[in-house]
């Protein structure tokens, strides 16, 4: 994992852009992005670090605003709440409160509460329990992850001896289980699984909308890995974090050529970030590229997670000349299929429908998983998460 040491020497901007989910976090006039988990509401946080609150039913568009909001990472909306913000800073976790009927466009500094510990910043990710009732923060200098009881500004210290700080949290929807770092937690007891044989910490990560599978990255490989829960319920599982034990890595997203009609171009790289729509039948990934030859893209897969997993290449979504995709998210309630929001290096945000009829895509005859890699690969490779006694 990722040493602390290292980190905590660099400038905060420094870290917060080496691990937010955006592909250039300190130069793109879009900093995050969040909908909110039941309404047609989302936040943006821009580069100034002020955030604006757009909602579909209003004309007024709130401007968020405090002396501490400086170097915004993230945010997450509270789910089962319609007016609370969580943002992740340079020094602290705000949590703003919004009145829905209120008509202002700058809501006091006093709606804020500050949430803060000595030695955890920059906050670079947050997760909400699916409950409402807790929320995680982590740092890539802490190596502690922090739980918030909000309420009374109270926090416990989830340590681990892994030897680096907490890059990357996910809550699973059942909220039974975290993903955190290059690890699994189990929420009853707070106990953890390593993963020995992960080579550095996880760079993003999501879950089916059921729960039963884990598809996740690791900073300096191009492959995404899975992980199911699907053989392993009951008591057992409640007691341990479960599921099995071998990660099989189901795309392969190394450099390869297409043809186009503009010529031969070049794609693929190490994966940003990922998001699953709430139907569980698209991925988005966002592929880095790099500078010589691989723009950044977003790739596309059909996804379906029953009878078998299938991961399908269906396509890439793409920017103008020059334009770059920064950030991804589906829309959490779209009903005609899925909806994926993506914002862009120029500043701009565009709302991609995907319209399907669902299950009504090809399956696999084999038991197994298929590879789906961008080039042609073999056979599906298994990655063992702990090592042989």
């Amino acid at each position: 994992n990722i040493a602390v040491s290292s980190f905590s020497k660099l400038p905060s901007e420094d870290i917060i852009a080496k691990f937010s989910q955006a592909v250039d976090w300190a130069g793109c006039s879009i900093r995050a992005f969040a909908w909110h988990p039941h309404t047609n509401k989302f936040a943006v946080a821009l580069l100034d670090d002020s955030i604006c609150v757009y909602n579909t039913n209003s004309t007024i568009v709130p401007i968020l605003k405090h002396r501490l909001q400086r170097n915004v990472a993230l945010m997450a909306w509270k789910p089962l709440c319609a007016s609370i913000l969580a943002v992740g800073c340079h020094s602290c976790v705000l949590i703003w409160h919004l009145d829905p009927t209120s008509l202002s466009t700058r809501p006091s500094s006093g709606c804020a509460q500050v949430l803060s510990h000595p030695g955890h910043s920059p906050i670079t990710s947050l997760a909400w329990a699916p409950s409402g009732g807790l929320l995680l923060s982590a740092s890539p200098v802490d190596t502690a992850m922090l739980v918030w009881d909000v309420s009374t500004e109270n926090c416990i210290q989830l340590q681990w001896f892994g030897g680096g700080g907490v890059t990357y949290l996910a809550w699973s929807p059942d909220g039974s289980k975290v993903l955190e770092a290059s690890h699994l937690r189990s929420v009853q007891m707070w106990t953890y699984e390593k993963w020995p044989t992960i080579k550095g910490p996880c760079r993003t990560g999501c879950w089916s909308p059921d729960g039963s599978r884990l598809l996740f990255t690791v900073q300096g490989e191009f492959v995404i890995y899975s992980l199911s829960f699907l053989e392993y319920s009951g008591e057992y599982q409640q007691r341990q974090v479960g599921g099995s034990k071998t990660a099989s890595i189901v795309a392969d997203l190394s450099e390869t050529t297409f043809e186009t009609p503009y010529g031969e171009e070049r794609i693929g790289g190490e994966v940003q970030s990922m998001v699953w729509d709430p139907s569980g039948e698209r991925l988005a990934v966002v592929i880095q590229g790099n500078l010589d030859a691989c723009k950044a893209i977003i790739a596309v897969f059909r996804t379906r997670n029953n009878p078998v997993f299938e991961l399908l290449p269906c396509g890439f979504v793409q920017g103008e000349d020059g334009v770059q995709p920064q950030l991804v998210t589906f829309h959490p309630c779209f009903k005609k299929g899925a909806l994926l929001t993506v914002c862009w290096s120029n500043g701009s945000i565009s709302h991609v429908p995907f319209f399907f009829v669902t299950a009504q895509f090809p399956s696999f005859s084999s038991g197994q998983s298929p590879l789906m890699p961008l080039s042609s690969c073999s056979n599906t490779r298994e990655q063992p998460l702990f090592s042989e006694l």
